[in-house]
């Protein structure tokens, strides 16, 4: 589960919440067999969600997700890694570098004291949505790290506050009871609700994801996964029937929508003097698997 929530952080920030470009091609898997991949953005406009991209520095932060609508909440926490960035040859040798001491704080509240494992989403942890949020990087081994980016106006205290989304939840289709699970969706016309948050500028991102298998026990050799921006955090949504493009009839689909808050820690002193970059993400994400319709008997 910890893994999936990883993939979620990097694959989905990387390709759904700031690529732009359409990805064809063929990867292999672990029966040595070419899976066929398409991955494509249909939005072509600004969005904050670029900033992903647009830098290259490791990723910290926090993501909470609902798997479906009726699960609890979960979160997982990433903190900076013990090893700095490194090319493929100093990767090799790995272990024979210094580790370093980087540590990270949410609301003032050092993440080494809070869960990195994706666990069921504590009460206490709902403070860290829908509200104004303050984030630090700190030296663990020095009383001073200093954090610099000219955009925001804390770095003098070493602290980046931004406000992060709400608690994302996926409305419409209603999903009530287990019964309801794996609802069967239309593609044309798609309409999406979830509970809409005015305060996030950001607007969300959605991600329709399909792994090749379909409710009659197909599994295809295909690998889909199309992606969107909704720039009005207003809680309803028609989805652009492209979307659902390369994906058939019966289809088992993931839906899913992500909202939340990206800075960019543009020069960190670490306790070698050294200057690093950083990514700091904080979102939400909730999941609503389905079964694609394409045709309807009359």
């Amino acid at each position: 589960m910890k893994k999936f929530i990883y993939i979620s952080v990097t694959a989905i920030c990387f390709s759904a919440i700031a690529g732009c470009q359409k990805s064809d091609g063929l990867s292999s898997n672990n029966d040595n067999k070419q899976t066929e991949v398409s991955q494509k953005m249909l939005f072509r406009g600004q969005t904050n969600y670029a900033k992903i991209l647009n830098h290259d520095g490791e990723i910290v932060g926090y993501l909470s997700t609902k798997q479906n609508s009726i699960d609890a909440a979960e979160m997982f926490f990433k903190m900076p890694s013990q090893f700095a960035k490194q090319d493929a040859t100093q990767e090799l040798l790995k272990d024979m570098q210094p580790t370093r001491h980087i540590g990270f704080a949410v609301n003032n509240m050092n993440v080494k004291d809070l869960t990195q494992n994706l666990q069921p989403l504590q009460p206490a942890n709902t403070q860290f949505f829908g509200n104004e949020v303050s984030f630090s990087l700190f030296n663990e081994n020095s009383t001073s790290g200093v954090m610099k980016t000219p955009a925001n106006d804390e770095t003098s205290s070493g602290t980046i506050k931004m406000y992060v989304p709400e608690l994302l939840n996926i409305t419409s289709p209603n999903i009530a009871t287990p019964e309801d699970l794996l609802p069967y969706c239309y593609y044309k016309d798609f309409v999406l609700g979830w509970n809409a948050d005015p305060k996030n500028e950001n607007g969300l991102v959605v991600v329709v994801e399909w792994h090749g298998m379909d409710i009659y026990g197909n599994e295809y050799k295909k690998y889909v996964r199309n992606a969107d921006i909704i720039t009005n955090d207003n809680g309803q949504a028609v989805l652009n029937n492209k979307l659902f493009d390369g994906i058939p009839q019966g289809a088992l689909v993931n839906l899913q929508l992500i909202r939340g808050s990206i800075e960019i820690v543009g020069d960190f002193t670490n306790e070698e003097g050294k200057t690093e970059e950083f990514r700091l993400v904080a979102a939400t994400q909730a999941i609503l698997p389905f079964i694609l319709v394409r045709e309807i008997e009359n």
